[in-house]
């Protein structure tokens, strides 16, 4: 799931909010998450502006990211660098940027999970007494190495869960990162579970103090689909077995 920052600029005051969309200045990513793939020369990630104003677009790549569940954001390391960083985007013109490795260490038994962030910042002149948006929409994109043993698309129902007192605990057994999307637990949504990084584990009070608890969830893919959702119950401590339900 992406998260979204707003910076704006009244008459040279810098305010700093929660907003939803590059969609929002008329600039679309064509993506909500990308995968690098160790052997790569390269991404590319298109960009189009619906708008008739002229946008700034730019463009970093981070270490970690902001879900729960991922590693605190880094830039001490510059592991891939974007190109062209900054560019003018006119309106109803479109542009590609290019992701790089820049080189680096990274582990090859698991993915590494980094934020692609693109903000998209007004180009015209401020009137006076006006409000101007810069818009910064932050996606994932996931470094996976050659060789990693399984099938991405089916590691959401490899996770294992069990309770610890009123706490759930879930483990990720996959060298892959799997989102939790839609997770369910006795009736409540939550609807910011996060991911799971590889073979690591979570604990969340998902499930309250109730003795048996109902879970289910989804996930997405590496093309944005959303998966079939799962779906166990985990009474005391014990954990079951899930069953995928039916597309």
């Amino acid at each position: 799931m992406r998260k979204f920052n707003i910076f704006s600029l009244n008459a040279g005051l810098l305010l700093l909010m929660l907003f939803s969309s590059l969609v929002q200045a008329g600039v679309v990513i064509g993506g909500t998450r990308f995968i690098y793939a160790q052997k790569s020369q390269g991404l590319s990630v298109s960009v189009f502006n619906r708008s008739d104003e002229s946008w700034l677009v730019n463009t970093k790549v981070t270490r970690g990211g902001s879900w729960p569940g991922a590693e605190t954001p880094s830039a001490a390391e510059a592991l891939f660098i974007a190109t062209p960083p900054l560019f003018l985007l006119n309106g109803g013109r479109d542009n590609k940027i290019r992701i790089i490795r820049a080189g680096g260490d990274m582990p090859q038994d698991r993915e590494s999970l980094f934020t692609l962030s693109i903000a998209a910042i007004p180009s015209g002149k401020a009137v006076p007494n006006s409000l101007q948006m810069a818009i910064r929409s932050g996606m994932k994109l996931f470094y996976r190495p050659e060789g990693l043993k399984g099938n991405p698309e089916k590691a959401y129902t490899q996770l294992k869960w069990s309770r610890a007192g009123d706490q759930v605990v879930v483990e990720n057994p996959t060298p892959y990162y799997v989102t939790l999307f839609q997770l369910n637990g006795n009736g409540q949504a939550f609807n910011d579970a996060g991911m799971v990084a590889p073979f690591g584990h979570r604990t969340a009070p998902w499930c309250g103090k109730a003795t048996a608890c109902q879970l289910q969830w989804q996930s997405i893919n590496d093309y944005g689909r959303l998966m079939p959702p799962v779906s166990l119950t985990l009474n005391g401590n014990a954990a079951v077995s899930v069953a995928v339900q039916a597309k």
